[in-house]
């Protein structure tokens, strides 16, 4: 499993670093800001001129660096090379023209970089301030900025400058840590949430098939096996039971094309016959709950090679989505059309839509659109799966959606084996 990548400031908040940022500066009297990975700024900037542009990253703040041809414009290769120098575990340090001393103490956790504490320019000696004006000049600023940047130094001896590095190194590191285990420790509690709600929306998935299965069979044992009722409530059993297989299907065939593990049958399909039966599947549930079934089938379309089988369950998964939030009395039209380069199929509803920042989601396994009452009993793999079938295809799925209007899911797949 890839490790999961770490930022500063999403482990620990920016306010808390706000404020040790104040703390340090109060007590110590060294300027403080931290940074990103990659140097940009986080925390506030009380003086700019107080830090090294090769260090601290921000566009509005007029940060300079005096190593640059031009104190005010940026050279990338700067920042790169001073970065590529750092060992591990020690403060990015580089001697500056007019001989500052300046220093990024990297905030590591689970051996990754997540930022860093950044203090201001040192120096170890007073500044001579001609030299700060002809550094200016040289470097394309007024020399009233030389002597600016020279003034906002901090004297000290190198061996406070490596105390106080040392020093920052290891509060940060604690911090860090300490928010890192709070974050794993609520990531912890979010899986076994996760754990316990799957358990209880697989056991409501397959008690519904289960008690209709149930039923039907202990009805026609009460009739002692009258052929009416037989030929009534064998055939609810029979689907019932498909229904149950193909939701244990769904689970396992899940996880083995996650891992690559599972092969398609592949073989020459008619979309429009595959769409013609799922039809034909779902027809009792839409008349139970009113809806209306059009077809917008396209003619002529050549045969695709595809799994047939794993098409169909597709078909079913988002008929009965569309069947299920679609409210009483709905239409749901199901299309197709082709072109040169492969074959798209549709299903359309008249639901409430969904919302546009949870799109993504609804395709991740056990992803699903909250605030609806129906997605409290469903496992949210459906999607999942028919978007891991697409794509073994070499197609792929998507959905166009306005709320209060409904839905439209889409899936396009090339005319050639997944394979090629």
């Amino acid at each position: 499993m890839p490790q999961q990548k770490l930022q500063l400031a999403e482990l620990v908040p920016v306010e808390r670093l706000e404020q040790f940022r104040r703390l340090f500066t109060q007590i110590t009297g060294v300027p403080l800001v931290f940074t990103d990975a990659e140097g940009q700024l986080l925390t506030s900037l009380d003086h700019p001129l107080a830090y090294c542009g090769a260090l601290v990253s921000d566009k509005t703040s007029g940060i300079l660096c005096l190593r640059r041809t031009k104190w005010d414009e940026p050279e990338p290769e700067i920042e790169r090379a001073i970065r590529a120098e750092r060992k591990a575990g020690q403060a990015l340090q580089h001697r500056c023209r007019g001989g500052f001393r300046d220093a990024a103490v990297p905030i590591e956790v689970e051996g990754q970089t997540i930022g860093y504490a950044v203090f201001g320019r040192t120096l170890v000696m007073p500044p001579d301030m001609d030299y700060f004006r002809h550094l200016a000049v040289a470097g394309g600023m007024p020399p009233e900025v030389g002597e600016a940047v020279a003034r906002h130094a901090i004297v000290m001896t190198p061996e406070r400058i490596q105390s106080i590095a040392d020093f920052l190194r290891i509060i940060t590191s604690l911090v860090a840590s300490a928010a890192y285990e709070e974050l794993r420790a609520r990531q912890v509690l979010a899986l076994e949430e996760l754990r316990d709600d799957l358990i209880h929306m697989v056991i409501h998935d397959l008690r519904t098939p289960l008690t209709s299965i149930i039923g039907g069979l202990q009805t026609v044992i009460d009739a002692d096996c009258e052929d009416e009722l037989a030929h009534e409530f064998l055939p609810m059993a029979v689907a019932s039971a498909n229904t149950l297989v193909d939701m244990v299907s769904t689970l396992l065939d899940i996880h083995r094309m996650e891992e690559g593990q599972i092969p398609l049958d592949l073989g020459p399909q008619q979309i429009n016959d595959l769409m013609e039966a799922a039809l034909a599947q779902v027809q009792g549930a839409a008349h139970e709950r009113g809806h209306t079934l059009r077809t917008e089938l396209a003619a002529g379309c050549p045969p695709l090679e595809a799994d047939g089988e794993k098409l169909r369950r597709v078909l079913i998964n988002l008929l009965g989505n569309a069947i299920k939030f679609t409210p009483d009395g709905g239409t749901i039209t199901v299309g197709s059309k082709c072109d040169r380069e492969g074959l798209s199929f549709w299903i359309a509803d008249t639901g409430p839509g969904i919302p546009s920042d949870q799109v993504e989601r609804i395709f991740e396994k056990y992803g699903q659109v909250q605030g609806r009452k129906s997605a409290r009993h469903s496992t949210g793999l459906g999607l999942t799966f028919c978007k891991l079938v697409a794509e073994a295809h070499g197609g792929r799925i998507w959905v166009e959606s306005t709320l209060g209007e409904g839905s439209t899911f889409y899936i396009f797949l090339p005319y050639r084996p997944a394979d090629e």
